[in-house]
């Protein structure tokens, strides 16, 4: 992968610019909720040039952004906003690094990781189930988007056990996926139901609201299961985006992609191994 640690940025009292990149939405509620999050950035972080991109959807896109900074000539950290590591962090993102260097050969950027299984992010979705009336009795649905890429779909029942132990009830903690893979949502509400379990509360793992998110909400409506909130701009979000960011800074940078189908060929799966960073085409670059 593309990640490098910022050993050529500035010392501290010289910030790099914080570069975010989320995957972008056409429901402008979740542009509004990633603009909220970067101002919940900003009022942690006084004096820290705080900037937002997008892989899809909504301008800028990651690499105008990143030639706009290049022909600034100031250094950048990109961070992904993303829960977990797949195709656009992978392949999107760092591919536009990539390109982003070729084109300034001078640029100082560096890459840091996604969100990923945060402490931070936990103690948020706890938040979401109690503000939800999640009880001991509850079951939780644990609903993330879904991907090719088998390693990031293994991520989320990882990140369901972590949440599971901060439970600690007898209540299990389950996931389903919007897309890509199974168990669908209606799936896995049925397999609750059959378990009997009568309250179960839906949790998006979403940073912001889109399309997903209310597909997510229908079908939890029609199986009888309360939603709770996405991640949102949560000042506990804000708080993990600024210690991955201070990772990077540090040149601390750590990636888990011992498994993801950029090395390995998965059964069944289109190979992706050893293919090359491309960033993804953006409709505003056309």
């Amino acid at each position: 992968m593309t990640s490098r640690a910022v050993t050529d940025l500035p010392l501290p009292g010289h910030r790099p610019v914080l570069l975010a990149v989320a995957h972008g939405t056409a429901e402008r509620a979740g542009i509004a909720e990633l603009d909220a999050l970067m101002d919940r950035i900003r009022s942690l972080a006084p004096g820290l040039r705080v900037e937002l991109s997008y892989v899809d959807h909504e301008p800028p896109s990651v690499s105008s952004a990143l030639g706009s900074l290049a022909g600034e000539g100031v250094p950048v950290v990109a961070l992904p906003l993303l829960l977990v590591a797949a195709t656009h962090s992978k392949s999107d993102i760092a591919g536009a690094l990539r390109e982003a260097r070729i084109a300034a050969p001078g640029f100082r950027v560096a890459y840091g990781r996604p969100l990923g299984a945060h402490p931070r992010l936990l103690d948020v979705l706890s938040a979401r189930l109690a503000e939800a009336g999640a009880g001991p009795d509850t079951a939780v649905l644990l609903v993330s988007a879904g991907s090719a890429d088998p390693d990031a779909n293994a991520e989320i029942p990882r990140i369901a056990r972590l949440l599971w132990e901060r439970r600690r009830v007898a209540a299990p903690v389950e996931i389903a996926y919007a897309s890509a893979t199974s168990p669908t949502v209606p799936e896995a509400l049925e397999r609750l139901r059959l378990l009997g379990y009568g309250d179960v509360v839906v949790v998006p793992y979403f940073l912001a609201p889109g399309r997903f998110t209310a597909a997510v909400a229908a079908a939890a409506a029609a199986g009888g299961a309360r939603m709770a909130d996405v991640l949102g701009a949560h000042p506990d979000v804000a708080r993990a985006v600024l210690e991955r960011y201070e990772e990077a800074v540090a040149g601390d940078i750590r990636m888990n992609c011992d498994v993801c189908m950029y090395r390995v060929a998965w059964p069944g799966k289109e190979t992706r191994v050893g293919a090359p960073q491309k960033p993804h085409a953006h409709p505003s670059d056309v």
